[in-house]
């Protein structure tokens, strides 16, 4: 009977299924020789795996294959360390593989390399340590952490494994409890097999690695786990390698042994599946006050838009949502805050997306990514305005560009740093041929003090955020709306439209675009939360008490959604891209 997850991937014939089945009876370990036998329509998904997951991996690989028709060629290296069939070792040779599975440790030390693709990385289980004896020998009491150390001393010899249980023990736990010295003479450190291999032949008298990979092996008694507190939880993650010749069946693997359907198989191999956590975890989620991060001061759009949403984000949850605020460097310090956070759920992002986080990345001082975010919902998207002050002298916009052009350092605007606004008033130069060093431009760290300085005709004119700019409208006269299409509350025309006099045109930048972001790894490792967190507020904005508040503040509440408020970002962040550059000059 197919699990219900197989259930739902593509159906393949019966007799496909059958064959596959009898093929691949003796496990995917030995796929490798049997290549011979593949059809040229036989797809592959080249797997390695460290012995962490190998024995759930020897149950697992064959359903998957029946299932799919997938073949699975599957070689096995340590997470770690330089023995010749390690996976970092076959990786730096260029050894083929679409698919790695190792510590978490390791395969983040792999990324960080360019050998896996970052946002590949899935957590499938959590591995403890256990011990081992040769059989009818007698077992050693390891209970307390006091009865561990004595039978450690007393033992005439013992083994642990090259990879990450083993390095742990012989760089940090033994030296801590302060008998390394003691017991490095008689310790042997496990190269390319099993440790509980070794115990079975009687070459060392007590051996210890993790637990999944002792169980499995015959002529050996498993001891117990090492006591809880000297315990080191390995997690062991699999991700797809920059050199993928398959990454979607890649991918189909990965989704297969992570899923809560394989976690009973999992668990009888004496590993943790991460999926079966996940899902209870996200079945009393969240049981504690949220934190939603607003990348602006008290009092600013996204502040004011944050804290309207967060007790009727709250009610959805079931718990408070607390608003704190982390002003500074164009949002970079919110940013990197956000993502110093554990990736528990318990942190959310509210700021200005657009252009705040992507000018952030562009102008070099961010050491992050759009992908190191998950983007819940954007609500609140507002067009720039270009407006003069009421009593300018400049009667339409090719006369103020004009008097750019032939009036150097006469004309002053005022901007926000970084925004939309800012990148439009050079691009303007950009487009007319006009040096950048002809206007006097006034960048200001809010759009409060930006809006002062055109009110109080200390500058000609301002481009800005035609949300919040109701506030001075006796004090300005507005010219063009940077849109597409005519705004109801500002009775001017669109950009291009005020440009036809001049015969040119402009590309339109997208305005602000405020909203809700998380973690992209909280998302890779915890689907189920993010879900929640972006129903609640799905729901919260089908609220008609919160829509009245939203609608009477003149704050957005759109929804957007995840999946349309990523393609937003990646959009708009390629845009901004073009043309950052003139943020420089």
């Amino acid at each position: 009977m197919l699990r219900p997850f197989l259930r739902r991937l593509p159906a393949v014939s019966v007799i496909w299924m059958l064959a596959l089945s009898a093929a691949s009876c003796d496990g995917p370990a030995n796929q490798a020789d049997h290549n011979e036998l593949a059809t040229e329509t036989t797809r592959e998904v080249r797997v390695i795996t460290s012995g962490g997951f190998t024995a759930a991996y020897k149950v697992l690989g064959p359903e998957f294959e029946a299932a799919t028709g997938i073949r699975l060629v599957t070689a096995y290296g340590a997470s770690s360390g330089g023995a010749e069939d390690s996976i970092p070792s076959r990786l730096s040779r260029g050894e083929p593989a679409d698919v790695i599975i190792l510590s978490r440790s390791s395969l983040d030390n792999l990324t960080a390399a360019a050998e896996v693709v970052a946002d590949s990385r899935v957590d499938l289980v959590r591995s403890t340590i256990g011990m081992a004896v040769q059989s009818g020998a007698p077992m050693p009491d390891i209970s307390t952490t006091d009865s561990f150390v004595a039978s450690l001393l007393a033992a005439d010899s013992i083994g642990y494994s090259a990879s990450a249980s083993g390095t742990y023990l012989s760089t940090v736990l033994f030296p801590q409890l302060g008998i390394w010295e003691q017991i490095e003479a008689k310790s042997k450190r496990i190269l390319s097999e099993r440790v509980a291999t070794v115990v079975a032949r009687g070459e060392v008298q007590i051996g210890f690695q993790q637990i999944s990979e002792i169980l499995p092996i015959e002529g050996i008694d498993y001891v117990g786990p090492i006591p809880k507190d000297v315990q080191k939880v390995t997690t062991f993650s699999a991700g797809i390698t920059m050199r993928a010749e398959n990454s979607a069946d890649a991918q189909r693997l990965i989704d297969f042994l992570s899923s809560p359907e394989v976690a009973d198989t999992i668990a009888s191999t004496g590993l943790e599946p991460v999926a079966s956590a996940r899902k209870q975890m996200s079945d009393d989620f969240p049981n504690r006050p949220v934190t939603i991060v607003v990348g602006f001061g008290v009092g600013g759009s996204a502040d004011r838009m944050t804290r309207s949403m967060s007790n009727f984000v709250g009610e959805e949850l079931g718990q408070p949502v607390q608003v704190i605020n982390k002003r500074g460097a164009g949002t970079l310090l919110a940013s990197n805050y956000v993502l110093s956070r554990p990736h528990d759920g318990y942190t959310i992002y509210a700021s200005g997306f657009s252009p705040y986080l992507s000018n952030s990345i562009l102008e070099g001082n961010a050491d992050f990514t759009i992908d190191d975010f998950a983007y819940l919902n954007f609500q609140w998207f507002d067009e720039d305005l270009i407006a003069l002050h009421k009593d300018s002298q400049y009667k339409d916009l090719p006369e103020l560009l004009e008097a750019i052009r032939t009036r150097p350092k006469t004309v002053r605007a005022s901007v926000v740093r970084g925004s939309g606004g800012h990148l439009m008033a050079k691009l303007l130069l950009e487009v007319n041929g006009i040096p950048q060093e002809n206007l006097n431009l006034v960048t200001y760290n809010g759009g409060g003090l930006a809006r002062a300085a055109v009110a109080g005709g200390i500058v000609d004119y301002i481009v800005i955020s035609a949300e919040g700019t109701e506030s001075i409208r006796e004090f300005i006269r507005p010219l063009a709306i940077v849109s597409e299409q005519r705004n109801p509350n500002w009775d001017v025309p669109t950009l291009n439209v005020a440009l036809q006099p001049m015969d040119i045109s402009v590309p339109i930048l997208p305005g602000s675009i405020r909203g809700f972001a998380m973690t992209a790894e909280f998302k890779r490792n915890y689907p189920e939360r993010f879900n929640k967190i972006a129903e609640a507020f799905k729901r919260a904005l089908q609220n008609e008490e919160l829509l009245d508040t939203l609608e009477r503040s003149a704050i957005g509440s759109r929804w957007t959604g995840p999946e349309q408020s990523e393609i937003t970002m990646r959009t708009t962040f390629s845009i901004f891209e073009d043309y950052s550059y003139l943020l420089k000059l």
